[in-house]
């Protein structure tokens, strides 16, 4: 072996402790949660999640479908550190969070398409999944359409009907990955 590759061979392997220590490290710190007095401000560059699916009409109500008047948009996304523990474990990791964004559905638009497009930002929500810090395992967080990682939301209570429908409807760990088209195909049934 050539003076060279010992060199490149040494290199690389004084290399791979810090290569496996920072993987353990993003593992053990999943997700961007900031907490205080335990409300959680909502999180930055959400702008940079990963887009896991989006409905149109699907609310928390038990009024039939208007095609006229569909309701919102909903578009979740998923914290990016959260997403590649999940792809390469198949499970969420504590600290997961999901981010429930719902849109008005706008008619109109220029140029004038069929059917809907997003309108304005109505609310946001976050789910996290952390069984550290939540005895239930997870937590919903509700904040409005101004809000910023300014602004710190309360957790929801355990009987809301969010966590019920979740804890009761969901596919998966209480996520509606069945939805999810992002990871649905991904989750061991």
């Amino acid at each position: 072996m050539s003076k060279l590759n010992s060199i490149i061979l040494n290199a690389l392997l004084c290399s791979l402790p810090f290569v496996f220590s920072s993987t353990l490290q993003a593992q053990e710190n999943i997700g961007v949660a900031r907490f205080e007095n335990n409300e959680l401000f909502f999180p930055e560059r959400t702008d940079e999640w990963i887009h896991m699916g989006s409905s149109l009409g699907s609310e928390y109500s038990d009024n039939p479908f208007d095609p006229g008047n569909p309701g919102t948009i909903g578009v979740v996304h998923m914290e990016p550190t959260a997403y590649r523990y999940f792809l390469d474990n198949g499970e969420y990791a504590d600290g997961t969070m999901f981010l429930l964004s719902f849109y008005g559905a706008a008619a109109e638009s220029s140029p004038q398409l069929p059917g809907f497009v997003q309108g304005e930002l109505q609310a946001k929500e976050i789910h996290i999944i952390d069984s550290e810090r939540f005895a239930e395992g997870r937590a919903f967080f509700l904040y409005s359409a101004e809000d910023t990682s300014a602004n710190a939301s309360t957790k929801m209570p355990d009987n809301s009907e969010c966590f019920q429908c979740h804890m009761a409807e969901a596919q998966f760990n209480g996520t509606f990955t069945q939805f999810y088209p992002t990871i649905r195909n991904l989750i061991n049934e």
